[in-house]
């Protein structure tokens, strides 16, 4: 029954094929914010050509930028919807993203944190009531652009915090919208993918969203999909609708005990092969890749070669 559904699903996202994706994510850097139209219709139209329907847009900024940076932010946000919606594209829109979220949930100060959670969760509904962006034609819903994980809310008194700070998110993204909003999780190597679970379990209780599992495959290879395999079965017992978000870049080895720094290369095609054998059968309700922008459809001579190949492996019309 999970592979009919599967099937269902996956013929709806345009993924009928070997390869191809419902979605891709897409990192804005302060080079996006010069992108003219017709550069932000050259991108848009590689990840199109590969299969991609929607984009998800990490954060629409950053909290405390300078106001010239956000000034710059309403253009750029503006043309990524507009030339998506010229290439029948959709776009998810993420929140304002505080770039502090790593250091705060990491210390043990309990009352530091609770403020935080208030003031992220009083910005970012307080950005999602005061933009017009849900009443555009490529508007598709808003991602809340924090990863979840176990290491960090794993304990009573911590999930309790956060299940008030992300409803709170969920029905302002609802009210605005009409569409639950979405948000990433993984599974932490400091604990067990059961304890995931339960997090998970006690947020869907009290929230509505739609968890995007990542897959974690480019730093941890195939093998991390053990990790997350107590929540996905959690999650198809519950009857819950998530995503999938396949990475379609490899870590580089040297990179791996560098705090700070984040060094990869596009995926071997073989590698990504496996990943879509087990994306097909794993019951998302979307398949979305991080990143094909620039890890597939860059000017590298690696994600040459990864885009040649994965055209040949979509299915002809």
């Amino acid at each position: 029954m999970r592979a009919s559904a599967m099937g269902s699903t996956l013929a709806l996202l345009g993924c009928d094929g070997t390869m191809a994706v419902g979605g891709s994510f897409l990192q804005p850097w302060d080079e996006h914010l010069g992108w003219s139209r017709e550069r932000w219709g050259q991108s848009l139209s590689g990840m199109r050509e590969l299969g991609c329907e929607e984009v998800f847009l990490q954060w629409v900024g950053l909290e405390g930028e300078p106001q010239p940076a956000w000034d710059a932010r309403a253009p750029m946000v503006q043309m990524l919807l507009d030339q998506a919606a010229e290439q029948g594209m959709g776009v998810h829109l993420g929140l304002p993203y505080n770039e502090a979220w790593w250091k705060v949930i990491h210390q043990p100060d309990l009352d530091r944190l609770a403020d935080f959670l208030r003031a992220t969760g009083a910005h970012g509904t307080s950005y999602m009531q005061s933009v017009s962006w849900p009443g555009h034609a490529a508007f598709r819903g808003w991602y809340i652009p924090y990863e979840l994980e176990q290491y960090h809310w794993g304990s009573a008194a911590r999930i309790a915090m956060l299940v008030p700070w992300l409803k709170g998110l969920s029905d302002a993204a609802i009210a605005t919208s009409g569409r639950e909003p979405s948000v990433s999780t993984y599974s932490s190597e400091m604990e067990s993918g059961e304890l995931l679970a339960q997090v998970w379990s006690v947020l869907l209780d009290h929230v509505v969203v739609r968890p995007m599992l990542q897959d974690g495959v480019g730093v941890h290879g195939i093998a991390n999909y053990e990790r997350l395999e107590p929540l996905h079965r959690m999650l198809l017992r519950r009857g819950t609708g998530f995503d999938l978000i396949v990475e379609v870049f490899e870590r580089l080895p040297d990179a791996a005990n560098m705090p700070g720094e984040f060094r990869a290369r596009p995926a071997s095609f073989e590698r990504l092969q496996a990943q879509w054998g087990i994306a097909r059968e794993y019951g998302a309700r979307r398949i979305v890749a991080y990143a094909l922008d620039p890890w597939v459809t860059g000017a590298s001579e690696e994600s040459a070669r990864l885009r040649s190949a994965w055209r040949a492996a979509m299915p002809q019309p």
